[in-house]
């Protein structure tokens, strides 16, 4: 997302103003029930809203919302005397999030149901629950002055997820990813900054900090992300597939429901069998033009591309029990991000461009409490604060192989 995050100062002519705030109003009055309108009405007349950037921040995140991986923890070979698929003999589950090389086989089904909770409390280091702003504010005859302010917004996402994969050949498999989005968002003016609270215009009016606060939540199907993959190399030890997400605009992008744009991913994964299974992934997301990140409401604006790898193991406990741990990192391309800075003495937050880096881990274990169903659990933890930080972050899912 090229201009991606949160909160700056930008001081214009009153020309400029009446031409940029009637963009923002006609687009916002005409979805102004949106989650998109709802956060940056919190500071009505400001000449260019400062929490309009919190509407991009939440496109890019949805766009790194990891989902469970689609691959089957129990997968399948043929057996040469009977001619029919069995148990490949493989020693462990694999991991949850990440993926292994074998596929699933032919004419097997696989689902599964996950759910994750994700709360997000800063955005590029700055914390969300006490975010300096000031701002450059207008009556509504066009007489323009800062305005000081200490803002605390929120963000949650719970996401569940249905999954389906089927063994098309030995080799090739196809899967599909539905997400179940319910996304809230709030923002609250929290206190305002002497001697900023207040200015006087040249008629004489005296415009001072009003406190406010807006909220509102949003439910429905996400975007849905449908799965080719195959593999390509396979000895005894050694199993390396490639494959291809495509993520589909299905989702409500006014209401971040889905990223507002197509996205393609390509990948490829490489393992080795045994009770201890290291494995490694890497892919890279193009994705298009989104609503969402763009600088003018109504416009559209390129989300970032993404390099991501993922390197980890999973290692057998018991017969019934595969646990695993992996890390997870994403090369962020060309995003805006958040800066610290020091306007008319105050601290304020406003936007800088870059590229950045993130990392995750991912913890988890794999239950077979009987025979082809499989018990999931995971936590993931952000190690550092570029881009949007969330909490630890639980995931609990079931799984069934036909």
């Amino acid at each position: 997302m090229r201009k991606n995050h949160f909160v700056f100062l930008l001081l214009v002519s009153f020309i400029h103003f009446h031409h940029a705030l009637a963009q923002v109003n006609s687009f916002c009055q005409a979805h102004a029930n949106t989650l998109y309108c709802k956060i940056p009405s919190l500071f009505g007349n400001a000449v260019v809203n400062p929490l309009q950037p919190l509407d991009q921040a939440l496109a890019t995140q949805l766009t790194l919302v990891p989902l469970a991986s689609p691959a089957s923890g129990i997968v399948y070979t043929v057996n040469p005397a009977i001619k029919l698929p069995v148990p490949s003999g493989t020693e462990t589950f694999g991991p949850v999030l990440t993926e292994r090389g074998e596929t699933l086989y032919s004419k097997k089904l696989f689902i599964a149901a996950t759910y994750q909770r994700f709360r997000f409390d800063s955005l590029d280091g700055v914390n969300l629950k006490r975010i300096p702003m000031i701002f450059e504010f207008c009556t509504d005859v066009g007489q323009c002055g800062p305005i000081a302010t200490i803002v605390r917004t929120d963000a949650h996402l719970d996401q569940y997820a249905l999954f389906g994969t089927y063994g098309i050949t030995n080799w090739l498999d196809t899967s599909i990813a539905i997400p179940i989005l319910k996304v809230t968002v709030a923002a609250n003016g929290v206190d305002c900054v002497q001697p900023y609270c207040s200015f006087t215009t040249p008629g004489g009016e005296t415009v001072s900090y009003q406190h406010a606060q807006v909220a509102g939540s949003a439910s429905g199907i996400g975007d849905i992300v449908l799965r080719g993959k195959a593999s390509v190399f396979e000895s005894k030890k050694f199993k390396l597939a490639v494959g291809c997400d495509v993520r589909l605009p299905s989702g409500d992008a006014l209401n971040f429901l889905g990223a507002g744009s197509v996205g393609v991913k390509p990948f490829e994964a490489v393992s080795r069998s045994g009770r201890f299974s290291p494995h490694l992934n890497v892919a890279y997301q193009w994705n298009g033009a989104s609503l969402l990140a763009g600088v003018v409401p109504g416009e559209k604006g390129d989300l970032p591309n993404i390099l991501s790898y993922a390197a980890g193991a999973d290692m057998a406990a018991t017969k019934k029990l595969t646990v695993s741990a992996d890390f997870l990192g994403e090369y962020v391309m060309d995003a805006s991000r958040l800066a610290q800075v020091t306007t008319l003495g105050l601290p304020n937050t406003t936007l800088a461009e870059g590229t950045f880096n993130t990392a995750r881990g991912a913890f988890g274990f794999k239950w077979n409490p009987m025979k082809d169903l499989l018990v999931s659990g995971n936590i993931l933890a952000k190690f550092e604060h570029n881009g949007l930080h969330h909490t630890p972050v639980p995931l609990f899912g079931v799984s069934y192989t036909f």
